[in-house]
């Protein structure tokens, strides 16, 4: 294990290879003011979204959650495209059990109760969301990192700003910042700018009343602004842009020689990431994922599936991983005295513990080990 974790080490200390992160939902997790997480999980949300909801919508919510496939009842997202997808449809007559007018609602009425639970400030003082922003800002790098995230909070944004790191999110603009495909596409950024792409939209992402993607403050009672959401059905193309552009960034990324992606709090359930990353990790050998997994690896079907068909994709989970395509537990640590041993452990799957290894790394805090072997 110290093997794998001295490389993901060496990887944060280079200046010339293009490094990224992609953070998923589990991140904002890690976050616990009073032991409660600052931001809810995917299912947390969407079990939020049929008690919080307008009472008038929340019959339609359930009804329509019934018709989901079981392994999709408590993905907030395959909700969204499934309301979008019945509602694009053609007639006036009720679908599903539930009426046209309400269908047309729902979108935005389920936007609204996820801003009220996601629009959270992130805490004063130390979070693995600073650690990340002081690492950013403390070095000097050849090549611009990339955030990607799925998340649609703005803990990054709050980050980055605290510690005036400069980046670029694909909006252009002061008063009212429109989404620019062109200034994504041309790239030519200055290194010291940070990349920041949301793959799954954002709380402060809304349509004006040209139907163009503007960057705003989020409101939770403005019934016009809605989250971008993936939607890989015949949806809104001026919404779908954003999504389609963000998700293109993540392929180009991938596709640079000598590339590292690290994820963190990334479950590898979304089957769209999960393609980008296998057909780019075999299209560009020289590239590599090294996936932090929290908690057992058997936790992670879709994420094992994968790496074990591509050698340059890595799983560090805390009681295995799986490297060079074979999976296996973690080796145990010395033998004690007594004759015992204490099973190894690697808990840099826990997003708090990669803010140490970044802290360390800055100088910013005195040296704390993030294993324990």
């Amino acid at each position: 294990m110290r093997q794998q974790v001295d490389y993901i080490r060496a990887a944060l200390e280079q200046e010339k290879k293009p490094l990224g992160f992609l953070i998923g939902a589990g991140a904002p997790m890690s976050i616990r003011p009073n032991g409660v997480p600052l931001i809810p999980g995917l299912e947390e949300l969407t079990a939020r979204i049929r008690t919080d909801i307008d009472p008038a919508y929340a019959t339609a919510i359930d009804t329509l959650i019934s018709h989901l496939d079981p392994k999709d009842a408590g993905n907030l997202e395959a909700l969204l495209n499934y309301v979008r997808s019945l509602a694009s449809l053609p007639g006036s007559s009720d679908i599903r059990g539930v009426s046209v007018d309400v269908l047309s609602k729902l979108d935005a009425e389920i936007c609204k109760v996820v801003r009220m639970h996601v629009d959270q400030p992130l805490p004063a003082g130390d979070s693995p969301y600073l650690a990340l922003a002081l690492w950013i800002g403390a070095v000097r790098r050849l090549v611009p990192a990339q955030l990607f995230t799925t998340n649609y909070d703005l803990l990054l944004e709050q980050a980055l700003e605290r510690q005036r790191v400069a980046y670029f999110d694909g909006f252009m603009g002061s008063r009212e910042p429109s989404f620019d495909l062109q200034a994504i596409e041309e790239d030519q950024l200055p290194s010291r700018w940070t990349l920041l792409w949301k793959l799954h939209g954002s709380i402060n992402w809304s349509q004006n009343s040209d139907g163009e993607v503007v960057r705003r403050p989020a409101d939770a009672d403005d019934a016009s602004s809605a989250l971008v959401y993936p939607s890989h059905l015949k949806y809104d193309q001026s919404r779908r842009l954003p999504y389609l552009a963000m998700m293109d960034r993540l392929k180009a990324f991938m596709r640079r020689p000598g590339a590292i992606l690290i994820t963190t709090g990334f479950s590898f359930r979304d089957q769209h990431i999960n393609e980008v990353i296998d057909q780019s990790l075999r299209a560009n050998p020289t590239a590599s994922v090294q996936g932090l997994l929290f908690g057992s690896l058997d936790g992670y079907d879709e994420a094992v599936s994968l790496a074990k068909n591509l050698p340059n994709l890595l799983l560090l989970a805390e009681d295995a991983a799986v490297v060079g395509t074979v999976s296996s537990p973690w080796a145990p640590a010395e033998s004690e005295p007594d004759g015992s041993t204490t099973p190894t452990k690697c808990t840099l799957g826990d997003f708090a513990e990669l803010g140490n290894l970044l802290r360390n790394l800055t100088g910013d805090l005195p040296h704390k080990d993030t294993t324990d072997e």
